[in-house]
């Protein structure tokens, strides 16, 4: 019994771990569409400073999934008739964005410097057209138009970070605090969470939430341990009835005897032979046929009798 139930119960904790590996992979392996254009800089005069000390245009990238993604091998362009302007260098491990986060891309023409120098810039005189573009070079991931004199030092930011409109241009603001490498907006509410304690001011209904969510778990792994165990059970059942089967098959005893010969005398010898066996009380058995060798006594001195006689030669007479 213990035999058949713990492999059945190695092939359930084998089939849960797949399935909660699978449902995790859509949260480790999100797509590069999730990446969005989520501010940008136009006129830095007296704002953020890259690691060369230096003060440029930037523009951020953000991850809106709640997986991490590799903007490594997609381009960045201000030309929309050259999608592959400015190609993200693969092998730099910060290129990996991790969820909620964003990277910050100095457009200051100089890519010699590393993989976020772009190797364009943009003026505060004119609007600039800015494109996310996916590895092959052809399918935009997303896109913005930036306005035309952006006042110095202010951004062109996104309301929410990493959210759409129907119209793209009631999604974007011009933004005097900047937020480069983190979040547009700080929430120090949470309208759920507030709405909740308005409703259940002393946790009641969290509690019992938390505990039925428990005991529903718990239910579930009771009842799928059950099922195996029922089902293993039913497989050992089986096995069982067939072994016996093929114990009683293997010790049925013959009731009768039947002649597979076609002489007629053969016949009828066995079925004296055992007529003889049985009347005579040496069977094991009733109609059961026992032959024992008959025992032969050990004699050293007619062995070597046998041995010292004189070998008698034949030989063939001829006709």
């Amino acid at each position: 019994m213990r035999r058949v139930i713990r492999p059945a119960l190695r092939r359930l904790l084998l089939l849960s771990t797949i399935a909660i590996l699978c449902s995790s992979l859509p949260l480790s392996a999100q797509s590069i569409t999730a990446a969005r254009i989520n501010e940008v800089m136009i006129d830095n005069v007296d704002n953020y400073i890259d690691s060369y000390g230096k003060r440029s245009p930037w523009i951020e990238v953000y991850n809106s999934s709640a997986g991490t993604i590799d903007l490594a091998g997609c381009f960045l362009t201000d030309d929309p008739q050259d999608l592959k302007k400015y190609m993200i260098p693969k092998g730099d491990v910060l290129t990996v964005v991790k969820p909620r986060q964003s990277v910050v891309f100095f457009a200051d023409e100089m890519p010699l410097r590393g993989t976020f120098h772009l190797n364009f810039t943009l003026t505060p005189e004119a609007p600039h057209y800015l494109a996310l573009v996916s590895s092959d070079g052809s399918s935009i991931i997303d896109e913005v138009e930036v306005p035309a004199a952006i006042p110095t030092d202010h951004s062109y930011a996104r309301i929410d970070d990493g959210v759409r409109t129907a119209v793209a241009v009631e999604a974007w603001h011009i933004t005097q605090h900047t937020t480069p490498g983190s979040n547009n907006v700080v929430k120090d509410k949470n309208e759920k969470i507030n709405r909740l304690q308005a409703a259940d001011p002393n946790g009641f209904v969290m509690t019992v939430t938390a505990m039925l969510v428990v005991f529903s778990g718990l239910l579930i792994l009771f009842l799928a341990y059950k099922l195996v165990g029922i089902v293993a059970m039913r497989i050992e059942g089986r096995q069982e009835t067939l072994r016996s089967r093929l114990n009683s098959r293997l010790h049925r005893e013959p009731t009768e005897v039947v002649s597979t010969t076609e002489d007629p005398l053969v016949a009828v010898a066995i079925s004296l032979a055992l007529t003889s066996e049985l009347e005579m009380g040496r069977g094991e058995a009733p109609g059961r046929l026992t032959i024992q060798p008959r025992p032969q006594l050990y004699d050293p001195w007619s062995d070597k009798s046998q041995m010292m006689r004189p070998t008698v030669e034949c030989k063939r007479l001829k006709a």
